[in-house]
């Protein structure tokens, strides 16, 4: 079924619908937050015709108009034209000279005088000058006239006869790039072969009865994550305290044991800038339970001017929504008036969001959808003060270039994780999938380097640290990039004892990482604290420089990186516009303090994959760098410098 889009009576917008399942339900705008009940628009009526009257014999009759017809009066028109007057076009003196003969006298009733012999007509003396001149003149119009034609007539039949032997005239053949259509079918056809790779074929995660508008989605089946199993059973001992928090916190809040939940669904919703964003958690029970053990687990009483068809209990802490014997929903007590409007309702996601909850699963053990934006203007709100520098760096990890990210995680029968991306307007989702891939290949690299400066207290938790880079490249080697429609989608299978392997590695780093005071290596040389610059400008390359870039111009960026090792850095303008780029564009990156060269060569390895990739030129007699492309250096006989690390 079509979807459909239905106008808030409130502020007009258009709320899109995956079909008419939700017709009869209360929604909340996400634009002006305004509940309605959902009602199809109505269809416009088509215009009635009047009634006939029943036909008489009068009908017969023609009816006179009660107003005379709308046309032309007569009127005289002159034999000459006056002085005023411009003189009139061949047609029209054709049609005045016309009148005018029809209106000549009658020669036989006019009077004879003179003699017999040679009678003489009695008539204005002007009469035979008029006469003659009209004559003359007539007669000059109608052989223009007929000169015209025939000279028309001639030019047609030769049209028509050249025509019949004069080739087809043959329409330009557009030409096709085969290999640009062929590299589109082969994209479509790795994307679905990546999508059916997929252990679970489940449903949309559902939004029903979520009071507001999710800006961060959780979707957990707790009765299959912490069942007790050999894979189970050692995932959640690796999760160490925060396999604890978790479980302690859907136990304070649900009133249940997460293994008794089926479904877990959390929603956030931001509100303003340092307040604490909304939060809604829909349970969706394994086995039905009883009034009297529901209401026992809530502890509350029944909301006196709640809505008589749906029951929502006040607790010290929380306000709880009873949809039925198995499903119910959590919400804070400021939210128990809403609470009682949405026992029949359903949220609207957000614009940016909805392509990407359409393609969510929630068979899925774990399911997380957030807005990349919201979440990064928030995040003061949404992590914890000992949080904010990870939480920093995994949302710059992220880029630009992504709007929405969907992630996932299934652990049977092997080790399932999918993550989509949604393209911001700036780029596209082929640019996303090259720049997924060369971020993935670096980031083994950039843990490792943040592995070094950890000090562990246990020799175990020393070698897992230490194995956790390598960890990362099998996690490299075991994903595929792709580019769907609208979307870049990153797919992990690895075997499932890797599960456990990387819930230890991970959690043991992230913890270390909390207490470890990271060196600042913002220090560059001795010779550059000195004052003194290497003469080389390859050596100059080596020099430290603090990179943490946020959303920064192409040339603003490589003016900086030449600024902190005093060279001079030009950019060929003409060869990037020739290639597709722009200096505007932007780079968002947080290396922390590397060398110049590890700079330049993070921001060209971006572009390292397009038709004609960025190059960087070293000009040691200049004394300068220039910034050019790999076509544009090589026809100006120019030697590209390798900017790998060596």
């Amino acid at each position: 079924m079509s979807a459909i889009a239905v106008p808030c009576p409130a502020c007009s917008a258009l709320l899109k619908l995956p079909d008419t399942r939700l017709v009869g339900k209360t929604a909340r705008c996400p634009k002006c937050s305004h509940k309605f009940v959902i009602q199809l628009p109505a269809a416009p009526m088509a215009p009635m015709a009047p009634p006939q009257p029943a036909a008489t014999a009068s009908d017969e009759l023609p009816v006179l108009p009660l107003a005379p017809r709308t046309g032309r009066a007569a009127r005289w028109v002159p034999d000459t034209p006056s002085a005023a007057e411009p003189a009139a076009g061949p047609v029209k003196a054709l049609t005045a000279d016309l009148q005018g003969l029809e209106s000549l006298p009658d020669f036989g009733a006019m009077p004879v005088t003179g003699s017999q012999d040679s009678p003489t007509v009695d008539r204005p003396s002007t009469l035979s000058s008029v006469r003659r001149r009209r004559r003359s003149s007539g007669m000059a119009q109608w052989i223009s006239l007929a000169a015209a034609g025939l000279l028309a007539a001639g030019i047609t039949v030769y049209a028509v006869m050249a025509g019949r032997g004069a080739a087809p005239v043959e329409k330009p053949v557009v030409r096709q790039n085969k290999g640009w259509e062929q590299e589109q079918k082969e994209r479509e056809a790795s994307n679905v072969a990546a999508e059916e790779l997929s252990p679970t074929k489940g449903s949309p995660v559902p939004l029903d009865h979520i009071p507001f508008t999710p800006h961060v989605i959780v979707h957990l089946r707790p009765s299959l994550l912490w069942q007790k199993n050999e894979t189970m059973g050692e995932f959640q001992a690796l999760l160490g305290n925060l396999g604890i928090w978790l479980t302690e916190q859907i136990s304070q809040i649900s009133r249940f044991e997460p293994a008794e939940i089926d479904e877990l669904t959390i929603a956030l919703n931001f509100g303003a800038r340092m307040a604490l964003p909304d939060v809604a958690m829909v349970v969706r029970l394994k086995e039905r339970q009883t009034a009297s053990d529901l209401l026992k687990r809530f502890a509350g009483r029944l909301r006196p001017d709640a809505n008589s068809k749906a029951e929502v209990y006040e607790a010290s802490d929380f306000a709880f929504l009873l949809v039925d014997q198995q499903t119910f929903v959590a919400a804070p007590l400021t939210m128990s008036e809403e609470l009682a409007d949405f026992k029949e309702g359903q949220a609207l996601p957000l614009p940016d969001m909805e392509p990407l909850l359409l393609k969510s699963d929630r068979q899925r053990h774990m399911t997380v959808l957030f807005d990349l934006t919201l979440l990064d203007s928030h995040r003061e709100d949404a992590f914890f003060p000992q949080l904010q520098q990870t939480a920093d760096k995994v949302l710059f990890w992220f880029g630009d270039q992504v709007e929405c990210v969907l992630w996932s995680l299934h652990l049977e029968p092997d080790f399932y994780m999918e993550t989509l991306l949604s393209n911001s307007r700036d780029s596209t989702p082929v640019r996303l999938q090259r720049q997924m891939q060369v971020q993935l290949d670096g980031l083994p690299g950039e843990i490792l380097g943040m592995v070094r400066q950890m000090q562990p207290s246990t020799v175990g938790s020393r070698e897992i640290i230490g194995r956790f880079p390598a960890m990362l490249q099998a996690l490299n080697v075991g994903t595929t990039v792709h580019a769907g429609a609208g979307f870049a989608r990153l797919v992990t299978i690895l075997p499932r004892q890797a599960a456990g392997n990387l819930a230890a590695g991970t959690l043991l780093t992230w913890n270390q990482s909390l207490v470890t005071v990271f060196r600042d290596e913002s220090r560059q040389t001795k010779a550059a604290d000195d004052g003194k610059i290497p003469e080389k400008i390859a050596d100059r390359l080596k020099l430290k420089v603090l990179v943490d870039f946020r959303r920064t111009p192409l040339q603003e960026a490589f003016g900086y990186i030449g600024e902190s090792i005093k060279t001079d850095v030009t950019i060929d303008g003409d060869a990037l516009k020739g290639a597709g780029f722009t200096q505007n564009m932007p780079q968002t990156m947080d290396l922390g303090s590397v060398t110049a060269l590890e700079a330049i060569d993070r921001i060209l390895q971006n572009y390292a994959k397009e038709r004609d990739p960025l190059v960087l030129v070293v000009d040691e007699v200049g004394k300068k760098l220039l910034l050019t492309t790999k076509v544009k250096s090589e026809a100006d006989g120019l030697k590209p410098f390798d900017t790998k690390a060596k």
